[in-house]
């Protein structure tokens, strides 16, 4: 049990960067160029990040994610139906580089609140 606890806190750790903004990223199909969407992202993991979309997407299409002047391949992990809302969607999209860094370049880039912070107070 303390196993599954530590792994779902680190797991809450890795996506704790939010975005600081209301602003849209695009996503561009890898086997249509010229299909350009823009999402909401929501929250950002090195490997993953949450989104919110107003078209519902297939599970496992794969996309070119465009921060600013980067550029991602990733796959679409989910896309469901978001709070019961008609014609919102919350996805996830997974980094297929392994060498890139999706929460590094939305922080060099700005797009994260800052945290704050923690006080040791009481531990």
């Amino acid at each position: 049990m303390v196993q599954m606890t530590k792994s779902r806190e680190k797991r809450s750790e890795d996506r704790e960067d939010r975005f600081n903004g209301e602003y849209s990223l695009s996503l561009v199909s890898v086997e249509n160029p010229t299909w350009k969407v823009l999402i909401r992202p929501t929250d950002v993991s090195r490997r993953g990040l949450g989104f919110i979309i107003r078209e519902n997407l297939k599970r496992g299409g794969y996309f070119w994610l465009l921060i600013n002047r980067h550029k991602f391949r990733v796959e679409l992990a989910y896309c469901h139906n978001h709070l019961g809302i008609e014609g919102l969607f919350r996805g996830g999209l997974f980094l297929r580089e392994a060498d890139g860094d999706l929460r590094e370049v939305c922080a060099a880039e700005g797009l994260l609140q800052q945290k704050p912070l923690v006080s040791n107070e009481f531990s």
